[in-house]
């Protein structure tokens, strides 16, 4: 795909019309459309003009198709591990680092669990498996198998798998206040 092609692309997935890139990037709607089709060529200048518009970087007109997807497949030998071999809780990222929210697949085992304090914003809680007992500030919640829990960011709160098997939990996390973004 050339650079022009990348260029209308991105301004049809945002439904910008070229009157609105014009106004927003300091172009004419018709120097756009001559580039969109290849007719014309772009000056470093003007193609900052243009990420900065978009807010991408200016690498990201000349990505590869494989950079260009529109989805992202984590397969199970992809997961990160994010805790240790040994631990009685282990714990898997299910999404890329780069994501606007945070997934993990946790399993633990019977009489074990974590305690912290969530500062990565709205947090959901799925029990796939098993029975946890979940300490979320002052109030006590049992969760089974197919509950979900959910709780805002700044809560102190701990868990312990109270079954007799290993329990497999999914958390999403709503990340807010991203430094990084």
């Amino acid at each position: 795909m050339s650079l022009g092609q990348k260029i209308g692309r991105l301004r049809q997935e945002r439904g910008l019309t070229l009157q609105e890139v014009s106004e927003g990037s300091g172009l004419t709607p018709s120097f756009l459309s001559r580039l969109e089709r290849d007719k014309v060529n772009i000056s470093v200048a003007n193609l900052r003009k243009l990420a900065q518009f978009f807010s991408v970087q200016m690498t990201h007109f000349f990505e590869g198709e494989d950079n260009q997807q529109v989805g992202q497949v984590v397969t199970p030998a992809d997961r990160v591990r994010l805790s240790l071999d040994d631990t009685p809780v282990q714990v898997y990222a299910l999404l890329p680092p780069n994501s606007d929210m945070e997934a993990r697949w946790i399993e633990a085992r019977p009489g074990s669990g974590q305690q912290g304090f969530s500062n990565r914003g709205s947090q959901m809680v799925l029990v796939l498996e098993g029975r946890l007992r979940f300490l979320l500030g002052d109030e006590e919640y049992e969760l089974g198998s197919g509950d979900t829990l959910f709780y805002r960011e700044d809560v102190a709160h701990s868990w312990t798998n109270i079954g007799d098997s290993i329990a497999v939990v999914l958390t999403v996390s709503a990340l807010s206040g991203r430094e990084d973004r």
